[in-house]
């Protein structure tokens, strides 16, 4: 068991061919079962998808080019599984998924595919670095430069999604229960909704969701308790796999906590037990590698540098409400974005504690028929709502109600633009009724507040008010309005 708790600065060749192999498995997983609705998460708006319509992105996002860059996509995950050429693909994967998950962020309704999305691009990321220092840089600085980076980025992405936790609700049971009993998000919604709100068993699931964030995410900081953090990590994702729908997020997470397993551990012992390893590469690399291999460090190590600093940034913006001096707002800004950094706020109050259902209405008449179905099977919308990424889109379009309050412009574009893609007749409205969950006495309660109709056509939105005493707003939420999409800064300057 000493091994479980033994500092290690470098990983095994098994372990990072495990993670290359179990990368391109969830790669692959990822891109099956986004096949059907890859008509809207990939695609401009000017072919009716997501993304909103400009020259660029309608010459990449179009229905020409849509089957070629799934292909190759697959193919990427194909090739990292079979380990063939592994540097060119996880290359070619970094790109695509640079694209979609995180430059496409703030322009598309999809947001990314939001947490499953972002951690799609950073393992990919990983992947990436490792290949290349492994095959080309026989030194070895490349690959320590990135699983340092990389340990040290985990590590920090656990603890702001902790703090964010601490701060938004959890320890005051305002968590964990609530996307436990939605029916966007939870498997067994079902059976928890008849749950008591105030029950040990949600107040514990709380206080160990954002406790084992932030208390993993620092143990795997310090080199003497590292590898039980990311144990702690790994075990904590593999009860959250099993009760909420996040596609392979869980999935990513726990494959990325394999990189604190250093040579020894109990992992790596389990790897090399079941087949045999090849020895680092010692082979002479082409000279313009060197060149190439000695930016790549400088880029990782300045990475690393920099990434207290942008958390800080984005902290201070968020927590303390004020804006840094304009350059800096605007350097900072331009960095965190560039590289998808964001404070965590996956599975807070202001995302779960609502859903909408999704109906078609006759103008003439008021006949209504259901359209979307949770978790339902369905063909003919091809399986759009098996996906965690429809609901990320939902979450993003109904959460601008929240986050930009005073953009009520904003709201209303990005919910027509999804409306346009139901299919619907001239003589019908798409009509959105959001349900509050709330907590009774003995279960939890989903509650009509409003209605928005959406008049395809003509792309007027009209508001139904169902319940006047209803606020957007929630008490145990620090969420403010920010200046714009990809900025924490404060709508007023502090």
């Amino acid at each position: 068991m000493t091994a479980l708790f033994q500092p290690h600065g470098d990983i095994s060749i098994g372990i990072q061919i495990f993670i290359r192999a179990c990368y391109g498995l969830l790669l692959i997983g990822t891109l099956m079962i986004s096949l059907g609705p890859s008509r809207w998460f990939f695609i401009s708006e000017r072919y009716g998808g997501y993304a909103k319509s400009d020259r660029l992105t309608d010459s990449i996002q179009n229905p020409l080019l849509l089957p070629w860059i799934l292909a190759l996509w697959l193919l990427c995950g194909i090739m990292l599984v079979i380990d063939r050429y592994t540097v060119a693909f996880s290359l070619i994967n970094l790109i695509l998924c640079r694209y979609f998950f995180i430059q496409m962020r703030w322009k598309s309704i999809l947001r990314g595919m939001g947490a499953p999305g972002f951690m799609t691009y950073w393992l990919g990321a990983c992947v990436f670095f490792l290949e290349y220092g492994l095959h080309l840089d026989p030194s070895g600085v490349i690959r320590s430069s990135a699983i340092t980076a990389f340990r040290f980025d985990f590590a920090v992405i656990m603890i702001s999604a902790g703090v964010y936790k601490l701060v938004c609700g959890y320890p005051r049971n305002e968590g964990m229960e609530l996307g436990m009993v939605n029916p966007w998000w939870g498997y067994w919604w079902r059976f928890y909704k008849t749950i008591p709100p105030h029950h040990a068993f949600f107040r514990s699931l709380n206080h160990m969701a954002y406790g084992t964030e932030i208390v993993a995410g620092v143990m795997m900081l310090i080199p003497a308790t590292a590898v039980l953090g990311a144990w702690l990590i790994i075990l904590s994702f593999l009860f959250i796999a099993s009760q909420i729908r996040l596609g392979f997020l869980s999935e990513m997470v726990m494959v990325s906590g394999l990189i604190f397993m250093g040579p020894g551990s109990i992992a790596d012992s389990f790897l090399q037990g079941w087949f045999t390893l090849p020895s680092l590469p010692t082979q002479l690399v082409p000279a313009p590698f060197h060149f190439i291999s000695y930016g790549v460090n400088i880029f990782l190590m300045a990475y690393l540098l920099l990434l207290p600093v942008a958390h800080a940034g984005l902290w201070y913006n968020f927590l303390g409400r004020k804006s840094l001096a304009a350059p800096l707002q605007k350097l900072l800004e331009r960095y965190t974005n560039l590289f998808g950094i964001i404070i965590w706020r996956v599975f807070t109050v202001d995302v779960i504690n609502f859903f909408t259902e999704i109906y078609v209405e006759e103008k003439a008449g008021g006949a209504r028929k259901q359209y979307a179905r949770f978790g339902k099977w369905d063909w003919q919308g091809r399986f759009r709502y098996q996906h965690v990424g429809e609901f990320i889109c939902l979450a993003s379009v109904f959460t601008t109600l929240k986050y930009y309050p005073s953009n009520r412009a904003l709201f209303e574009e990005r919910l027509v633009r999804y409306a346009r893609t139901i299919p619907c007749s001239r003589d019908s409205l798409i009509v959105f009724e959001y349900k509050s969950i709330r907590k009774q006495q003995s279960g939890f309660d989903y509650h009509p507040v409003a209605e928005y109709l959406v008049d395809v056509e003509s792309g007027r939105v009209e508001v139904k008010v169902l319940d006047h005493d209803f606020s957007i707003r929630v008490e145990s939420s620090p969420v403010h309005e920010a200046r714009r999409p990809g900025s924490y800064a404060p709508a007023i300057a502090g």
